[in-house]
């Protein structure tokens, strides 16, 4: 049973791994519109890769190819309304407003008739999200309206693709719908760069090594991510992936020297615990 949990806990390690690689490119010169468009990019091409060396059968029709685009084109727009929501509030708050997530899942699977979203459940996302505030040292300030907007678009994004993905498009293999998703996402985001004109190298081999690992490191998440949906369910693997913020926490204490504080620890013991209850509590429909 555990061994299904896997592929959403790799995702965790591995996106908490890519943004530390993130900051030290970002401190080396780069900027988000770069690094987020090259990891996309480089999804895609080594999915692509993947698919063509497993050649796993094709069960997807045109339709499917086509509700994967367009799920592509609604992530790339998740990726720039995370990151500008970033750009406009303090960081801890925007990841805490985004991970707002697993509650928008669950809420779309009980609407949709997937999941029964009973009283344990929903009590236990909110002492996790309540944890999560306290992990990312999140605290009362003056908000901008679009930056609140925009964090819980992105957030609303990542459930829709979470749900849809399971709903309709599970029989097709995760290698073959996510890079059928990045083709869309990197062309959406190589336009916006090009066409801004905000691409950004960065200034030493550091920088360039830690893109690299971005690149790596997000692509194995990725699919991860979309593995776990259909092993899963959107529910489970959205409240999982609470736990991406608190290994980011830990990583950037080991590697950045950033360290956290009583309560942050405090925090993350939340995370867990609402995890943990939140995946008991499940009820199927």
């Amino acid at each position: 049973m555990w061994r299904d949990y896997a592929p959403v806990l790799i995702c965790a390690l591995t996106y908490a791994i890519a943004v530390v690689c993130a900051r030290f490119a970002f401190e080396d010169g780069s900027n988000a519109s770069t690094v987020v468009t090259l990891r996309c990019a480089f999804a895609m091409l080594a999915i692509g890769i993947a698919v063509r060396v497993a050649q796993a059968p094709d069960r997807s029709t045109t339709r499917d190819r086509r509700l994967i685009l367009i799920l592509g084109v609604l992530f790339a727009a998740n990726v720039y309304a995370f990151y500008k929501a970033i750009e406009l509030l303090r960081v801890p708050l925007a990841i805490l407003i985004f991970y707002v997530y697993p509650l928008i899942t669950g809420v779309i699977c009980a609407l949709a008739g997937l999941e029964r979203l009973n009283p344990p459940m929903l009590l236990f996302s909110l002492l996790s999200l309540a944890g999560l505030a306290l992990a990312t040292g999140a605290s009362p300030e003056v908000l901008d309206p679009l930056g609140v907007l925009l964090a819980l678009f992105a957030g609303a994004v990542v459930a829709v693709s979470l749900v849809v993905t399971s709903r309709y498009v599970a029989h097709v293999d995760a290698l073959r719908r996510t890079f059928w998703m990045m083709v869309s996402t990197s062309a959406v985001l190589c336009a916006g760069l090009l066409g801004t004109g905000s691409f950004a190298w960065p200034d030493s081999a550091v920088g360039g090594i830690a893109i690299a690992g971005v690149c790596a490191f997000y692509a194995i998440g990725l699919v991860g991510l979309f593995t776990s949906a259909t092993r899963i369910g959107p529910i489970r693997t959205a409240v999982m992936m609470n736990l991406e913020p608190v290994l980011a926490i830990a990583l950037s204490t080991l590697v950045l020297k950033q360290g956290l504080t009583g309560l942050q620890y405090a925090g993350g013991v939340l995370v867990i615990a609402g995890v943990i209850g939140a995946q008991l509590a499940r009820r199927p429909a």
